[in-house]
C-alpha cells in the first residue's frame, strides 16, 4: 500500500475548509493499549484517541471520521492479509485505502457491552481471536462473521479469571491468565468445523512458569535492547511506594511496555510514551508528543468571532484551534486545572469580541487575558482582598462566567457556604465590583447576560441546592444598573425573580436569536423561557430522543438547537415551523464521525460554519454550509465581499468553483460568453452564503473552456464577476 500517499491525501482533506458536510477530529492519542509494526519503518498504535500511525517522518491519527465509527481502540494486529483494529467493546475494523481508509467489518460484539482486553487480540492465519473480560471470541476475517465465543477454558471461567495475554505459534494458541496457562491445537483453515472448540476440556493446561515466546513480560526495572541496558533517564520514572507510616520506598521503573523492531531501529512503547532507538545509535528519540493537538481532556469550548474555538482542558490549559491546527496552550495558574470539577458541567470560559478571555480555576482564581489568550493581564483572587464570595476561607467557586452585556468586561456568579450567592463584575482594566448575596440560593450555576428594553443589565443565573449536577435548581433573573452609569459599581435594581419548573439544576443556557427565546438544559430536562406566559416550558414533541443525559447546548444561525449528551452523542433539534413545542430530531454519533458519544460541550462557529464538540479524549468538528452566518453578506458593513475562486477554474482538477459572500436569499446565475444561461442556484444551494459549482451545465456535462460570468442578485443588489474555465 502506498501509505505516504495516503497520509498526504488525508492531510489535504483535513485542511480543505471549503468542503461541505465534513467531519473531523483532533485527539490526544493516549493511553496506548497496543502496538504493531507497520511497513518497514513505522508502527500503528491502538489508543483511547484513535489509531495512531507513527514513524520518524510521519504522524497521523485515525478517528471515527476515517471510517472507524469509534475512537477508543484496545488492540491492533497485522499480517500479510491486512491490519485489523479492535475497539474497547469489540468493534472490528480493517485498514484499506481511500478517503475513509478504515472499514468496519463487524459490530456484533458491541451489543454485549463487555470490554475487550487491552493488547488482547491475535491472528491465527485468517482467524482473529479476541479476548473480552468474560469470553473469548473467534472471528473469521474471510467470511466476515463470528464463528464462536466461549466463556470457559479448562477449569477457568473467564469472567472470574480474565485473559491477560495470548500468542499464536503455528497451529497452537496459548492463553495466559493470572495463575494459569493453556494451549490448544487449532486447525485455523477449518475452525468452523471444529466441533470440540466449545469444550473446555479440549484445552491443555501448562505450568504458569512455562516459557512461551510472546508471553514474557518486559522488565519493570530496566530497558534492555539486544542485550544492552539503556540508561537514558527519559525511559524511566520514579515510583513512590509507602509501606508504612515512615517507610517510603522510591524505585526507578521503566516507561516501556513493548519493543517493536523496524528496518532501521527499535520502537520502545509504553502507555504514555513512544521512543525510538536507531540501529547503532546511543541517543533516544522521543516521539511521544502529538503536535496536532496539545490538549488532553477538553470540557469547554467557545467559538470566536474570528473563526475557530477556544478550548479549556481539565489540566488547566487554554488553546485556540481551527481546522488547520492548534496553538501552543497557555497553562493557567501553574498548570492547575479543573480536573476534579470539570464534569460538574462548569461553563467558566468566556471572551469579548476584542480578544479578551476570562477563565476561572476552581477554588483559586479568576484570570483575564488579551490577544485571544496570548497575553496575561490579571489574576483575581480572594486573597488579594477583593469582594469575591468564598465557600470557605479564601476558596472561591464559580460554575459560570459570561461577557458583560456592553462588552466592557465579564460577569461571574460566586458561591457561599450559606446564605445567597453573589455576582461579580470584572472590567478589562482589572477593576472588580460585587453584588453580594443577591441569589435565591447559596450555589449558582449557568449564566446568560443581556440588556432589557431600558438598557439595564439582565443576568439570568441558575441556582443549585448543592455543587453536584443532580441537585435541585431554579432560574434567577437579576436586573442591574449599567456600571458605567453608576460609578463602576454593580448595583441591583429590585429583587431577584425566580423561575421553578426545571429539575435537576440547570447546567447550560443558550439564546436563540431567531426565535427570540432562552433555552436551558439540566441533566434530564430541556426547557425554554416563555416570557409571554412568564414561565419555563418543555417542548411537547421530541420524537427520537430517549432518555438522554444532557451536558450542553448552543444555537446556530437558523435557530437549530445543538444539544450535547453524556452517552448519546449530539442532537440537532429544529423547531418545526418555528414552534419551540415541536422539535424535529437528528442524532449524530460516532457512526457519523463524532470522536466520542460522550459530548462535554458544544460550540457553533458561525464564521467557518462548524459545530465543535468537546470530549474527554479531544475535540471533534462537523463542517456544514448552513452553519455559516450569511446575514451580513452584501451589506455596507460586510467584511467579506462577493468573490470567486479558483481562477482559472479547471473542472477536472479543482473539485468546485466557489462564489463566496452572497446572501441566502440571492439568485446566482452563471452565463457563457454569448450570454446563454449555463446554471442557476437558489435557496438551499446558497446556505451559508456560498455557492459551489462542479463545472457542469444543466444536463450534467462539463462546459467548454472559455470565459464565463457569474451574476448575483438579491432584490436591487447585483454583483457580477468574470472567470475562465480551462480543461
Amino acid at each position: 500500500m502506498k501509505f505516504k500517499s495516503l497520509i498526504l491525501c488525508l492531510l489535504l482533506l483535513a485542511v480543505y475548509v471549503g468542503a461541505a458536510d465534513q467531519w473531523g477530529a483532533f485527539s490526544n492519542p493516549f493511553p496506548i493499549h497496543d502496538v504493531v509494526p507497520f511497513g518497514d519503518k513505522g508502527i500503528l498504535l491502538a489508543t483511547d484517541g484513535g489509531i495512531r500511525y507513527r514513524a520518524l517522518d510521519g504522524d497521523l491519527v485515525y478517528h471515527s471520521d476515517h471510517g472507524l465509527e469509534t475512537s477508543k481502540f484496545y488492540s491492533i494486529v497485522g499480517s500479510s492479509i491486512g491490519y485489523y483494529a479492535v475497539s474497547e467493546y469489540g468493534l472490528v475494523a480493517v485498514l484499506g485505502e481511500g478517503e475513509k481508509p478504515w472499514i468496519v467489518l463487524n459490530r456484533s460484539y458491541v451489543k454485549n457491552n463487555v470490554r475487550a482486553i487491552p493488547h488482547g487480540a491475535v491472528l491465527g492465519k485468517t482467524i482473529l481471536v479476541i479476548a473480552f473480560e468474560d469470553r473469548l471470541a473467534f472471528f473469521d476475517l474471510m467470511q466476515n462473521r463470528s464463528l464462536l465465543t466461549i466463556d470457559r477454558i479448562g477449569d477457568a471461567m473467564l469472567s472470574a479469571s480474565p485473559i491477560q495475554k495470548m500468542v499464536v505459534h503455528g497451529d497452537s494458541l496459548y492463553v495466559k491468565m493470572e495463575k494459569a496457562l493453556y494451549v490448544r491445537k487449532m486447525d485455523w483453515e477449518h475452525l468452523s468445523e471444529d466441533k470440540h472448540l466449545v469444550s473446555p476440556s479440549s484445552w491443555a493446561s501448562l505450568s504458569p512458569k512455562t516459557s512461551v515466546a510472546g508471553l514474557e513480560t518486559l522488565s519493570e526495572d530496566e530497558v534492555n535492547v539486544d542485550g544492552v541496558v539503556l540508561k537514558d533517564s527519559v525511559l524511566y520514572y520514579r515510583d513512590t511506594t509507602i509501606k508504612a507510616e515512615k517507610d517510603t520506598v522510591i524505585k526507578v521503573k521503566s516507561r516501556v511496555k513493548w519493543q517493536v523492531k523496524s528496518q532501521d531501529g527499535t520502537y520502545l512503547v509504553g502507555p504514555k510514551n513512544v521512543f525510538y532507538l536507531a540501529n547503532g545509535a546511543k541517543k533516544i528519540k522521543d516521539l511521544t508528543e502529538y503536535q496536532k493537538f496539545p490538549l488532553g481532556a477538553t470540557y469547554e469550548l467557545q467559538a470566536t468571532p474570528v473563526g475557530g474555538v477556544l478550548a479549556a482542558s481539565v489540566d488547566g490549559k487554554l488553546s485556540y484551534g481551527n481546522l488547520t491546527g492548534w496553538k501552543k496552550p497557555e497553562e493557567v495558574y501553574g498548570g492547575l486545572g479543573n480536573a476534579s470539577n470539570a464534569y460538574t458541567r462548569m461553563k467558566v470560559l468566556s471572551y469579548l469580541p476584542d480578544g479578551h478571555v476570562f477563565y476561572h480555576i476552581w477554588g483559586l482564581s479568576f484570570t483575564m487575558y488579551s490577544q485571544w489568550g496570548e497575553q496575561h493581564d490579571f489574576w483575581f483572587r480572594s486573597t488579594d482582598g477583593l469582594c469575591l464570595d468564598t465557600i470557605i476561607t479564601n476558596y472561591t467557586v464559580s460554575f459560570s462566567t459570561v461577557p458583560a452585556p456592553d462588552k466592557s468586561g465579564f460577569l461571574s456568579s460566586t458561591a457561599r457556604k450559606t446564605g445567597h450567592y453573589g455576582i461579580s463584575y470584572f472590567t478589562k482594566d482589572g477593576e472588580v465590583s460585587c453584588a453580594s448575596q443577591v441569589g435565591s440560593r447559596a450555589i449558582p450555576g449557568a449564566m446568560y447576560a443581556t440588556f432589557d428594553d431600558d438598557g439595564n443589565w439582565l443576568v439570568y443565573t441558575a441556582s443549585r441546592a448543592g455543587t453536584v449536577n443532580a441537585s435541585s435548581g431554579e432560574l434567577d433573573v437579576h436586573k442591574f444598573k449599567p456600571p458605567k452609569s453608576n460609578g463602576g459599581q454593580l448595583e441591583p435594581i429590585g429583587n431577584v425573580k425566580t423561575y421553578g419548573g426545571i429539575s435537576p439544576t440547570p447546567i447550560d443556557i443558550a439564546y436563540d436569536s431567531v426565535g427570540k427565546r432562552l433555552w436551558i438544559v439540566s441533566m434530564s430536562s430541556l426547557v425554554y423561557l416563555d416570557e409571554e406566559q412568564d414561565t419555563l416550558l418543555s417542548p411537547t414533541s421530541t420524537n427520537g430522543m430517549v432518555g438522554p443525559e444532557y451536558t450542553s447546548i448552543d444555537v446556530d444561525v437558523h435557530g437549530n438547537l445543538w444539544v450535547g449528551t453524556a452517552n448519546q452523542g449530539v442532537y440537532r433539534l429544529t423547531p418545526k415551523n418555528g414552534s419551540p413545542d415541536t422539535l424535529v430530531v437528528k442524532n449524530f454519533t460516532t457512526k457519523d464521525g463524532l470522536l466520542d458519544n460522550s459530548v462535554l460541550d458544544v460550540a457553533i462557529d458561525h464564521v467557518l460554519g462548524i459545530a465543535w464538540f468537546a470530549h474527554d479524549n479531544g475535540v471533534s468538528y462537523y463542517q456544514r454550509k448552513d452553519l455559516r452566518d450569511a446575514s451580513k453578506n452584501m451589506t455596507d458593513s460586510a467584511e467579506i465581499k462577493v468573490y470567486a475562486y479558483p481562477i482559472p477554474f479547471r473542472p477536472k482538477i479543482h473539485e468546485r468553483f466557489t462564489i463566496e459572500g452572497v446572501t441566502e436569499n440571492s439568485v446566482v446565475s452563471i452565463y457563457n460568453r454569448g450570454g446563454a444561461l449555463i446554471k442557476s442556484f437558489r435557496e438551499d444551494d446558497l446556505l451559508g452564503g456560498k455557492v459551489e459549482w462542479d463545472g457542469c451545465d444543466k444536463i450534467g456535462k462539463f462546459v467548454a473552456p472559455g470565459v464565463y460570468y457569474y451574476v448575483v442578485k438579491d432584490g436591487s443588489k447585483v454583483k457580477k464577476g468574470k472567470f475562465i474555465v480551462v480543461h
